[in-house]
């Protein structure tokens, strides 16, 4: 199919089980990113990976790609953690995920001022964590002591990663949802009580909770699918339903693929790279490629774009999804790898020669 002049296809890589699988690059990756450099073809990563910021993200990939890629091309789970700024900058907020300073210093660079560690509570409330043995040298070296944690507000909670420590978080979680006011401490006397909505719970100022990666697994290096922050959450939504007797809904907002919110932000980053280096060009077909039909796959078929934009999804078979499987969302097209996807769109959309 030929091309129409002043249109363009373009493309939204995951990255994790599409170009890289762990530190290694998938084969073909480099030569594949390449190739739409060189056709001047427009594309972002669009990952539920994290931890860094995008511009410390994109230079790690492009180091262990070789190749040179800019950071307004990147767009991460958390990047929409960025929209919450203006309400949370000023408050104070509990970030878990990672490990050392990781996210403190992430949450800093955005713009949340006061930023607090599950380590930092570690610190200042000796007793918090149910068995510390194992971690306790890890939180004591990170952990920052502000002295005036007791009687301190926090106002949301947000999960930038797959947490490190589920023991002390999932406990921490669970009693600033508990608390009055979201004091670390604190027992809401509203807990419980039938004449409230919720039956009382989550109805006494505690904090919001925010979730950035609805992946309950990712590819590694390993020969199976690993644990992700979806599968932390799902932990979370087992112990509330467990402590709450299951009269609780537990309220949460997640981003990240495949939710709305990441794909509109994602394609307005698109469109924004594309009006910088191509003006006159029109983006008008969107393919996704991705390794999981949970997230990839569900979120390219669903999104409606307000621009008019199709999106279609590719799913390749160098991550969570098993080659030979009937994946549990049905992609546009499946294929063996990145350099195979790309491959078949080009040949597809009738442009440059494949």
């Amino acid at each position: 199919m030929a091309r129409v002049e002043g249109t363009t296809t373009a493309f939204a890589f995951d990255i994790d089980g599409v170009l890289m699988k762990g530190k290694k690059p998938v084969p073909g990756a480099r030569e594949t990113v390449q190739l739409l450099q060189s056709l001047q073809i427009p594309f972002i990563f669009l990952t539920n990976g994290g931890g860094h910021t995008e511009e410390a993200h994109v230079a790690k990939l492009g180091q262990r790609l070789g190749l040179t890629l800019h950071e307004k091309q990147f767009v991460q789970s958390h990047t929409p953690f960025r929209n919450l700024v203006p309400e949370y900058a000023d408050k104070t907020i509990l970030v878990l995920g990672g490990h050392g300073q990781q996210i403190r210093e992430l949450a800093s660079a955005y713009g949340f001022k006061k930023v607090v560690t599950s380590s930092d509570l570690m610190v200042e409330f000796e007793h918090i964590h149910p068995f510390p043995e194992m971690t306790n040298a890890h939180h004591n070296e990170h952990g920052h002591c502000h002295g005036q944690l007791r009687g301190t507000k926090i106002s949301a909670i947000l999960v930038w990663t797959s947490p490190r420590d589920w023991c002390l978080d999932l406990q921490v979680v669970t009693d600033l949802l508990l608390s009055a006011g979201g004091q670390v401490g604190t027992r809401s006397c509203k807990n419980g009580d039938r004449s409230l909505p919720n039956n009382g719970y989550l109805q006494d100022g505690q904090p919001k909770l925010f979730f950035c990666n609805p992946d309950f697994e990712w590819s590694t290096e390993h020969e199976h699918p690993r644990f992700a922050q979806g599968a932390f959450r799902e932990a979370l939504k087992g112990i509330w339903s467990h402590t709450t007797s299951g009269r609780a809904e537990l309220d949460y907002t997640v981003v990240g693929k495949p939710t709305v919110a990441t794909y509109l932000y994602g394609e307005q980053v698109l469109r924004d790279h594309n009006e910088k280096t191509h003006r006159w060009r029109k983006i008008t077909t969107v393919y996704m490629i991705g390794d999981n039909p949970e997230s990839d796959v569900v979120g390219a078929n669903s999104f409606k774009s307000q621009h008019g934009i199709e999106w279609k999804s590719v799913l390749v078979e160098t991550g969570v999804h098993a080659p030979g499987s009937v994946p549990s969302h049905q992609p546009h097209h499946v294929a063996k790898d990145v350099k195979e996807a790309v491959e078949w769109v080009l040949k597809k959309e009738g442009v440059g020669r494949v």
